[in-house]
Parts: structure tokens; sequence; C-alpha cells
């Protein structure tokens, strides 16, 4: 061996490998695990009756629940036109796209993107702009709630009851319904000028003149599209971000936008690993739900027999409102795991969300994930 060649060195063995710090992003699996605890479960499930009841009662007023991105013109001979936007030449399943979303987020996104349809009427948009509102008024006090509880379970830092994560959202709701509120008014703020030229476009000269300006338009409508798109994938993150480090509306949206903005593929990689569990929890919760139904109508066949149990299930799976009261019933209950199922979805989204943001922190700030503000203590 030369006098100036170093010894082989030794075989590194690996003796463990912690999986948190070699993937920070497995913090999304225990995320989805949260979904299933009791707390969250109540808290989403109350969340969504009372939106229910909101958008009944809008509906029992008259105001309509929505508008489709195809709407029927009259004096088309009731022909339909699409909305001109890029992506349906370029894209033509991109928007097909949403329907294969998990239900929470396209539900979300529906909801928070009707109101800026630019075929919606008068009524159309009040009605969902009033949906907007009461979802997000419902939305802050629950979704407060099970990010904190999620946030503090995540980080071990304790074990919050549930009195403890609804007393956190009833105090800390106004910060993540006013950081939705100040970036929905700044959007119809920066709109103001657009609706001028929209007045200069009923006549055909105007139209000719904001033709020619048209490009300088789209690219103020720029800000826009950063605002809406920050407003409707960044809200979540607002309410992390309240959960997470108990700050004001003000600190939510800053922090927001900026792990958007600054971290897009990263946020984008973890909405995917989001969906890919959200399929396997959906799964396992949808067979638990089944299966709870099937064996308990399979115990009731025994007594039942074959006839009188294929009565009692063909009445069951009737739409309709069958006129004995034992069918009603049980027709109840079994919707009200339904109800249940799909309030574990709403559990499921906001259970990812506090993960989703303290993975974008660390990447972004360079915070641990296991930094968390935590509650005063009684009487600081």
């Amino acid at each position: 061996m030369p006098d100036n060649a170093q010894p082989p060195s030794r075989a590194q063995i690996i003796h463990e490998i912690i999986w948190s710090e070699a993937f920070p992003w497995w913090i999304l699996l225990k995320a989805a695990g949260m979904a299933f605890a009791p707390t969250v479960l109540i808290l989403a499930t109350l969340a969504t009756a009372g939106t229910w009841a909101g958008f009944s009662l809008l509906d029992s007023l008259g105001l309509p629940s929505g508008i489709s991105t195809n709407a029927p013109i009259a004096d088309l001979d009731q022909t339909t036109i699409s909305l001109p936007t890029p992506s349906h030449g370029v894209l033509p399943t991109l928007s097909s796209q949403v329907d294969r979303l998990p239900t929470p987020v396209r539900d979300l996104l529906l909801l928070l993107s009707k109101p800026w349809n630019p075929l919606a009427t008068s009524r159309q948009f009040i009605g969902s702009l009033f949906r907007c509102i009461w979802f997000l008024l419902v939305w802050s006090i629950f979704a407060t709630a099970i990010t904190r509880y999620v946030a503090l379970r995540l980080v071990d830092e304790e074990q919050p009851s549930f009195r403890d994560a609804l007393r956190f959202g009833t105090q800390k709701w106004p910060a993540t319904f006013n950081s939705a509120a100040f970036v929905f008014f700044g959007i119809v703020a920066l709109a103001i000028p657009g609706a001028l030229l929209g007045l200069v476009m009923r006549f055909d000269w105007g139209l000719a003149v904001v033709g020619v300006l048209w490009p300088l338009i789209l690219l103020g409508a720029v800000v826009l599209a950063i605002l809406g798109i920050g407003l409707a994938a960044g809200w979540p993150l607002m309410v992390a971000a309240v959960g997470v480090e108990r700050g004001d509306s003000f600190q939510a949206i800053s922090t927001a936008f900026s792990y958007l903005y600054q971290r897009p593929i990263h946020f984008a990689f973890y909405g995917f690993i989001s969906c890919v569990l959200a399929v396997l929890g959906f799964f396992a919760a949808g067979l638990f739900a089944d299966t709870t139904v099937l064996f308990a109508l399979w115990a009731g066949s025994f007594g039942m027999g074959h006839d009188r149990t294929a009565d009692v299930i063909g009445a069951m799976a009737k739409r309709g409102a069958d006129p004995r009261w034992g069918i009603q019933a049980l027709q109840f209950w079994t919707n009200s795991l339904r109800v249940l199922l799909g309030s574990f979805g709403w559990g499921f989204f906001w259970s990812i969300a506090p993960a989703i943001y303290l993975l974008l922190r660390q990447s972004v700030d360079a915070t641990e994930l296991d930094e968390i503000v935590l509650d005063e203590p009684v009487g600081a």
C-alpha cells in the first residue's frame, strides 16, 4: 500500500432510521389518524349540522343555491355558453378533475367559486355569497377547534378535551373569519375599476376600446387571481395558523400566502399525499359504516324471516317516505350514519390542514414541527 494511501474505512452500519426526520411528511399519516378521534367527529358533525341548517334557511327564503358554469341563455334558443377559459382548449380534462377530488375539497372549491362566476344573476350572486358567509362563520368556530386539537395531538404536547377545543374555537373564530373577510374585501376593492370598465362595455364603442386595453386589464386581474387562489387554497392554512400560532387575522393571512406561494410544489405534493390518505380513510370509514348496517340487518333477519326482511330493506332503500313509523325511524338512523360519514370527510380535511401548515412552516421558516404556541395559563 502506498504511504499516502488512506486505510479502507469501515462500512457504516445504519442502526436506526428516524422516519420523522427522513420523511417529515409522514406527519400526514398521524394527522389522518386524528380524523377518527371522537372529538374531531363530534366537532365536524356539529359544524355539518350547522351548515345544513343555514343553507336550509336560505333555501326557504328562495335564494338560489348556486349556478352552473354552463348557464342557459333564453334569447339564444336555450343554447348554453361556456366561460372562455384557456384551460378548456389546452387542458380540456382539467376542469373535470375537480369531480375526482375528495368531497370536502370539492365542496369547498365549488362553494368559494360560485360568487365569482360572471354568468351569475344578482339573486344567484347574493344566494351564493350568503352561503359562503354562513359556511365561513360556522367553520371558523369548529375548524379552528379541530385544528387546535389536532395540532396539540401532533406535537404530543397535551391531550386536549372536547371542551378545551370548543372553547378555543369560540374564542379565536373572529381571527379565522376575518382572515377570509379581509382578503374578500380586498378583491372587491380591486375589482371596482373593472366594474367601471364594464359600464363602458355596455356600448359597442366601449367594447372596442376595452378590447384594445384588454391585455392591461388581464395584467391587473393577475393580482385578483393571486388573491382569489390564495383565498380558496390558503384559507385552510389561515385556520391552521390560528390553531397553531394563536395569532390574529393579519398573521394568518401573511403566513398562509407566504407558505402557499413560496412552496407551491410542496403544497401540491402534500395535497396529493392527503388525497391518497383520504381515499384510504374514506374506504375504512365507509367499510365500517356499511358493515355496521349490514350486520344489524343480518342479525334481525333471523327473527324477521326472508320475506319480511326483503320488505323492510326494500322500504328502507326507497327515497320516498314510507307510511310506517318504524321504517321512517330505521331510515333516520341509517341517514344519520350517512351524515356521520360525510362529517368524517370534513374532519379529515381539517385534521390534515394543521399538518400541512407545520410542514410548510418547517420548509419556509425552518421551524421545528413540534413547536406550537401553547395556551396561556389561567390568570396570567
